[in-house]
């Protein structure tokens, strides 16, 4: 018996919506909280205003973001940054640090349908 996949909505901000859109970012970071803790590989997102869909092909938890873009590679997480702590930094205009700790972060590694 196979398990029923998820469709989750999630949205994106510019420029990451677009570089999801071309290809070059294939990871996405989130806390590890609500749906996002829930999402399990197979399930599939409808991102933001992109007419496509993504399906989850793996998913790694980390403490922190600068560890969730060492391991993954910044450059599929952050494609236009230079290195992994510029990369980091993006992520604490969405959340803060206190909140990375409390929840850790969650990648959702994804391609397109």
């Amino acid at each position: 018996m196979s398990k029923v996949q998820n469709i989750l909505e999630i949205n994106v901000q510019e420029p990451y919506l677009s570089f999801i859109r071309d290809g070059v970012k294939t990871v996405e970071g989130r806390l590890n909280k609500g749906k996002f803790k829930e999402i399990q590989v197979g399930d599939v997102l409808i991102i933001g205003s992109i007419e496509k869909k993504y399906k989850v092909v793996g998913k790694n938890i980390y403490n922190t973001i600068f560890r969730m873009v060492i391991e993954e590679g910044f450059e599929k997480v952050i494609p236009d940054k230079q290195n992994p702590t510029e990369a980091a930094q993006v992520y604490y205009k969405f959340f803060t640090k206190q909140q990375e700790e409390e929840f850790g972060v969650v990648a959702i590694l994804i391609t397109e349908v």
